[in-house]
C-alpha cells in the first residue's frame, strides 16, 4: 500500500511509534481489556519514549509537531490497542483548545506540566458535540472575577488526567471553554463508566458542584467556545479516524495471519475466494481511510480547519472499522466470538468511534446539509 509520499521525518515518527505499538502496546492490551486497569505502565513509557503530547509547543517544552506527525503516532498507538492509544488521544484534544487560543502564559501553566513528568489531560465529551445536546452540559456563571462551574460531565481518559477541557454555558445560552483540576475543590467522582469497548480508557462521570475557577481556567474568551472549536473540531475528528484506521489495520493482520493458518478441504481459508474478497474488501477500505484522514491532516496543517474534510473521514474510517472488525469476527469463525481471540475487542473497539463526538448518521447529516445549502447557491 502507498505511504502518501510521507517525509523522512514523519516517516521515523511514524516507525517510532509502530515499533512502540508493537513491542509495549500489543501484547498488553488483552490484558487491560479484561482487567479494565489504567495502563499506567504502558503510558509511563510512551512518556520516555517522547510520544505523548507532540504538539505542545516548544516554549511550553514540547516537540511542536505539526498535526499530520500527530497523527500517524495516533494510528500506529490505535494499531496495538485503541484504548492506551486513547489517552494519549484524549490528551491532544484537550491541548487543542490551548494551541487554538495561542495564550503562552495557559501553555506555561497547564501544558509545561505534562511535558515534565508522565500526566496526561482529557477532555469532557460534551465539548465535541456537534449536535447541540444538553447531555452531561456543564453551566457556569461569572462571580467576581472568578466563573463558577456547576454540572455534569463525562470525561474521556479522566481516570488518569491531571486537569480536563470542558464547554459550559452562562444564562444566556453562550458557551466558553474552561479548563479544570481533577483535583479542584468541587470536582467529585461520581462513577466510572463501564464501556462496551475500549474499556481501559477510563471515562469517568464527574460532579461540578459550584468550582470556583480563576480567570485564566477561561480558554479564549467568554463565549468564545464556537471560534475555540471551529479549530479543535476538525482535529479532534481526524485523530479519531486515525485511530479507527489502527483498528482496521489490526483486525486485516489478524484476519490474514488468521486465514494462513486455519485450513479447511486441505486448503489455507484464504486461498478460498470468499474469504480473499473480504480481506480485499478489507485493504481496499483501509486504503481509502487513509487517503481521506491525511488529506484533512494536510489541509489542517495548511490552516484551513475543513471541517467537512474531517468529517467524512471520521465517518468513512469509523464506518469502515466496524465493517471490517466484523468481517474479521466472520473469517475467524466461532472462533471469532470468544476472548481467546483479539478480533472481537476490535469489533467492540470499533463501534466506540461510531457513538464519539456525535454518530456517524448526525455527522452524515451534517454534512448532507452543507452540501444541499451549497448546490442551491
Amino acid at each position: 500500500m502507498s505511504e502518501f509520499n510521507l517525509s523522512e521525518e514523519q516517516k521515523e515518527f511514524q516507525k517510532l511509534a509502530r515499533d512502540f505499538s508493537v513491542r509495549e502496546v500489543a501484547p498488553r492490551s488483552a490484558h487491560f481489556d479484561e482487567s479494565s486497569e489504567v495502563p499506567v505502565d504502558v503510558l509511563n513509557k510512551a512518556f520516555e519514549a517522547g510520544l505523548t503530547n507532540v504538539m505542545a509547543p516548544e516554549s511550553a517544552g514540547g516537540l511542536a509537531l505539526p498535526f499530520f506527525e500527530t497523527a500517524l503516532i495516533q494510528e500506529e498507538l490505535a494499531t496495538g490497542c485503541s484504548a492506551i492509544g486513547g489517552y494519549v488521544e484524549a490528551s491532544a484534544i484537550a491541548i487543542l483548545p490551548f494551541l487554538a487560543a495561542n495564550n503562552a502564559e495557559q501553555m506555561t501553566k497547564f501544558i509545561q506540566p505534562l511535558m515534565e513528568k508522565p500526566s496526561f489531560a482529557a477532555f469532557a465529551e460534551s465539548m465535541l458535540d456537534t449536535a447541540g445536546s444538553d447531555d452531561h452540559l456543564a453551566n457556569f456563571k461569572t462571580s467576581g472575577s472568578e466563573f463558577e462551574l456547576t454540572g455534569t460531565v463525562r470525561v474521556v481518559a479522566g481516570a488518569q488526567c491531571e486537569w480536563f477541557a470542558v464547554k459550559a454555558r452562562d444564562q444566556s445560552g453562550q458557551s466558553s471553554i474552561f479548563v479544570v483540576e481533577r483535583k479542584a475543590v468541587g470536582v467529585s467522582q461520581i462513577r466510572a463508566v463501564n464501556r462496551l469497548g475500549r474499556k481501559c480508557l477510563g471515562t469517568v462521570d464527574f460532579a461540578l458542584n459550584g468550582v470556583k475557577l480563576p480567570a485564566d481556567h477561561l480558554v479564549g474568551t467568554a463565549g468564545g467556545a464556537e471560534q475555540i472549536m471551529s479549530f479543535v473540531t476538525p482535529r479532534a475528528f481526524l485523530l479519531f479516524a486515525a485511530s479507527a484506521i489502527g483498528i482496521s489495520r489490526a483486525a486485516l493482520a489478524h484476519s490474514i495471519t488468521y486465514s494462513k493458518e486455519r485450513k479447511t478441504f486441505g486448503r489455507p481459508i484464504g486461498d478460498h475466494q470468499a474469504v480473499a474478497f473480504m480481506m480485499s474488501d478489507m485493504a481496499k477500505d483501509i486504503e481509502a481511510a487513509k487517503l481521506l484522514t491525511y488529506k484533512g491532516c494536510q489541509l489542517v496543517d495548511q490552516g484551513e480547519n475543513d471541517f467537512d474534510s474531517a468529517a467524512i473521514a471520521k465517518v468513512f474510517a469509523q464506518d469502515a472499522a466496524m465493517r471490517i472488525s466484523t468481517d474479521a469476527v466472520q473469517i475467524f469463525g466461532g472462533y471469532g466470538y470468544s476472548r481467546e481471540y483479539p478480533v472481537e475487542k476490535l469489533m467492540r473497539d470499533a463501534k466506540t468511534y461510531q457513538v464519539t463526538a456525535g454518530t456517524s448518521q448526525k455527522q452524515l447529516a451534517q454534512i448532507g446539509h452543507k452540501a444541499l445549502a451549497e448546490a442551491s447557491k
